[in-house]
């Protein structure tokens, strides 16, 4: 005698085979994602080791510089031909113009061939847009005005991680006195030059320097391209403490100078 099972049993039975079946598929997807990530990242990472190799011996920097090569996927390069975004970052460097500075060098859409994907080795490479930033911390502008103590920020920000501004407040104990004097200051480039011209005194410290006096010693003026960029500088601001210089060019055929923080034109 052959059984004969409910309809509704057959149709739990089906549904339990199906919901089985999706979920190994499910899974069978997410394992297949998961080593292609894997493989991405690896390549991804074998490239920013080879290029980040590069930029150390070409400027001789004590230690590798930070490099990320973007696009999610990074591999889907070999099909566009174009590697999204290409950044190094290089902290803490001395130079001798302006001390302790970091460099943050960006290239937008670098145009590549498979090989370069793989091995990283982007120079001689046109790249749509090229930015380098120039940051100097409160020390290193302290030395140029001579102020062992100054604080550079914000004047409408007082934040750590206050906004970007094209004016600062800073702060610091000038020679041959006991307090700290504050001042507001604009930042302007004007051509090649670089000017930090104090606007108000906010703070005349122990009050024997006039607001003349106090405004003339924190003045500043550079010639920009004295910085480590490819070209003059074009923006300042500043963010977080620290006065950022900004070049930007467009359709550059990429060199290995360029990513370097002692590079001069």
């Amino acid at each position: 005698m052959i059984a004969v099972l409910p309809p509704e049993t057959v149709w739990k039975n089906g549904t339990v085979l199906r919901s089985k079946a999706f979920r190994r598929l499910l899974i069978l997807i997410v394992s297949l994602l998961a080593v292609v990530w894997v493989i991405d990242s690896a390549i991804a990472a074998r490239a920013e080791r080879s290029f980040a190799q590069a930029v150390e011996e070409s400027a001789e920097l004590e230690m590798s510089p930070g490099v990320y090569f973007g696009g999610t996927p990074y591999t889907q390069a070999l099909i566009s031909g174009k590697i999204k975004q290409v950044s190094v970052s290089v902290s803490d460097v001395d130079t001798p113009n302006f001390g302790l500075i970091t460099t943050t060098t960006d290239a937008v859409d670098v145009q590549v061939g498979a090989s370069q994907v793989f091995s990283g080795a982007i120079q001689g490479s046109r790249a749509l847009l090229l930015t380098q930033t120039i940051g100097l911390d409160a020390v290193s502008v302290g030395q140029q005005l001579g102020i062992a103590d100054l604080d550079i920020s914000n004047p409408y920000d007082i934040s750590p991680n206050g906004g970007t501004a094209s004016e600062a407040q800073l702060r610091g104990t000038l020679k041959g006195q006991s307090k700290p004097v504050s001042v507001v200051a604009d930042l302007r480039i004007e051509g090649p030059d670089f000017r930090l011209t104090p606007t108000k005194v906010l703070d005349r410290g122990d009050g024997t320097l006039s607001d003349e006096a106090i405004m003339d010693a924190m003045s500043w003026r550079i010639d920009t391209r004295l910085l480590p960029m490819r070209s003059q500088a074009g923006f300042v601001y500043v963010s977080g403490g620290t006065l950022y210089f900004q070049a930007q060019e467009r359709n550059v055929t990429l060199r290995l100078r360029d990513f370097s923080p002692t590079n001069i034109g």
